[in-house]
């Protein structure tokens, strides 16, 4: 029953998820097109004013007996699109975006594994794709429909091999967990990634490959985080004493009983959490500004996949001894197969 339930709020969640992006695909779009209509008319209006003011200046100076050659020049508005926080359908897409996270895949994750949410995340793939052909005028040709059908048959390969486990099931089978899963030293090695990758970046070496990359590492920890703390939202109502997972992994068992309500290691998580949303949001809007959404969704979510699947079991080992493990790699390595084969055919997606 709890898979059903976690499932049911995977799929309805990624529902919500796909609409804000496309919402947000289309604001930007259109602050895109006010401001080249906008700059058009504004440069033939200050051209017009500056032809105006040359002749004028040439009648004068003849009539003071002076001759006058001046080149004609266009003054061009330099100003950019407006911000796209001015935009309400934009604000709208990522609040949406934002509750199909927290009311969807997090409460999702209290019940299943990581490697089960992160493939349903397809629904927000196709519901994005679907909508960008009636809101953005991005046309699904054949070759992209024959790739979706491939995506989601490597989705439905991981899911058929994915852990339907959600982890600890009781207080001492969550400290347990915390204290084995090496999730401070994991994170760190994280941050030193997504340092190495944004210099990159910084340097112009800009691939779309890159700006998932770092969108789909900041996105994959925050899911490590919400697993975490939703599985503990729903073991305290059960187990009253149960020790904070933050003050577990800096202090231990015994130390985190006696910590005080406002800690350091807490502090931390909220900050890990933040700038892993505020990262993710901001790289996943940079490549929306590059690329159409039909080029970049399927690589983001077959990257994301990867990482946030093999991060999960890597933390929270759901693998049931090495055979599952055997089994599991290979039907996944399949599966993701799948996914990448896919989404070359999504690849020459452009915007009409």
């Amino acid at each position: 029953m709890s898979f059903l339930v976690g499932l049911a709020a995977a799929v309805l969640g990624n529902v919500v998820i796909g609409t804000g992006q496309c919402l947000q695909k289309y604001a930007l779009n259109k602050l895109q097109r006010d401001w080249e209509r906008t700059g058009t008319s504004t440069a033939r209006t200050e051209a017009v004013a500056y032809s105006s003011n040359v002749y004028s200046s040439s009648i004068d100076m003849r009539q003071r007996g002076s001759s006058v050659s001046q080149p004609s020049r266009t003054v061009e508005s330099k100003r950019g699109p407006l911000p796209r926080y001015t935009s309400k359908t934009w604000v709208l897409g990522l609040l949406l975006n934002y509750a199909g996270e927290v009311c969807g895949n997090a409460v999702a994750l209290s019940y299943l594994s990581a490697s089960v949410v992160a493939p349903v995340g397809i629904v927000s793939v196709l519901v994005n794709v679907l909508l960008a052909e009636r809101l953005l005028g991005e046309r699904i040709t054949s070759n992209q429909k024959f790739g979706f059908t491939v995506i989601v048959a490597g989705v439905a390969c991981i899911l058929l091999v994915a852990p339907r486990s959600a982890g600890a099931t009781d207080a001492t089978q969550f400290v347990y967990m915390v204290q084995t899963s090496g999730i401070a030293l994991f994170f760190g090695l994280l941050y030193v990634v997504q340092l190495l990758l944004v210099l990159v970046i910084r340097n112009g070496r800009q691939s779309l490959f890159v700006y998932v990359l770092v969108a789909s590492i900041f996105g994959t920890m925050n899911v490590m985080v919400s697993k975490i703390m939703t599985m503990y939202v729903r073991l305290k109502m059960a187990f009253a004493g149960l020790p904070n997972p933050a003050d577990i992994v800096v202090y231990g068992a015994v130390g985190a009983m006696s910590s005080a309500t406002v800690t350091l290691p807490r502090v931390l998580v909220a900050l890990v959490m933040g700038v892993s949303v505020i990262g993710q949001e901001s790289f996943r809007q940079q490549a929306l500004g590059k690329y159409p959404v039909m080029q970049f969704q399927p690589v983001f979510f077959a990257t994301y996949n990867v990482v946030a699947t093999l991060s999960g079991l890597l933390l929270f080992k759901e693998l049931d001894g090495w055979m599952h493990a055997l089994v599991f790699f290979s039907v996944f390595s399949i599966g993701i197969g799948l996914i990448l084969y896919g989404s070359r055919f999504l690849q020459k997606a452009k915007s009409v």
